[in-house]
């Protein structure tokens, strides 16, 4: 298959899952005795206020380790829901459920036509003490569909280097740090950015982007 026809091929798939029927696409899973799904949220979502409220609480609650820091509100959530994630080609967002409670959310992100890899994205949990290890269980099951759907050979990630607790679940995964950047906290109208420091830029860093790659 050509490669424009083949990218062309996976971005329609994942535009059509997204314009799906929210349930239509759920991937069942079994992690220490406790069933789960994750579930693909699709364009219709955006219409289920108490959905976009819970996702809007869930990043209130981990604002600090986002790169951008601004007033967080339902509606800002569905704007976003909207543009970042059924208006991207190729973002996928899963929510995760335990019985008939949601507690976080994963995704994949960025997919690399080149070398088939994919970005780890929004990775998020919402609720805590609620099966413990299920995120990473949540991660690994996602990557599994990604490679069995969509071909995709292998993963990457993001995360910052004073996000402990998010290193040490990548690092039990299998997920090695490639490379790192270095950051700075800018002032914006509406709160704040980190952003890569110029080279020039010599006070102490306090935050670095850390990029890791999953070891085949």
């Amino acid at each position: 298959m050509e490669p424009l026809i083949f990218k062309k091929n996976i971005l329609n798939g994942f535009q059509e899952l997204k314009n799906g029927k929210f349930g239509e696409v759920r991937i069942s899973c079994l992690f220490n005795g406790q069933k789960y799904q994750l579930i693909l949220l699709t364009a219709e979502c955006f219409n289920d206020i108490k959905l976009m409220e819970l996702l809007s609480r869930w990043r209130k609650k981990h604002e600090f380790w986002f790169q951008a820091q601004f007033p967080i509100s339902a509606e800002r959530t569905i704007a976003w829901f909207k543009n970042k994630v059924i208006g991207a080609p190729d973002r996928l967002l899963f929510i995760i459920k335990v019985d008939d409670l949601y507690i976080g959310h994963v995704g994949l992100f960025r997919f690399n036509f080149e070398n088939l890899t994919c970005e780890i994205d929004n990775i998020v949990r919402g609720e805590d003490n609620v099966v413990p290890g299920i995120i990473g269980d949540s991660v690994a099951k996602m990557m599994e569909w990604g490679k069995n759907n969509f071909g995709i050979k292998n993963y990457t990630l993001q995360t910052t280097s004073d996000n402990d607790k998010a290193l040490r679940l990548y690092d039990k995964m299998g997920f090695v740090e490639i490379k790192r950047i270095p950051l700075l906290y800018q002032k914006t109208e509406e709160g704040g950015q980190w952003i890569e420091a110029p080279a020039e830029y010599n006070e102490p860093i306090k935050r670095y982007d850390v990029y890791m790659e999953l070891k085949k």
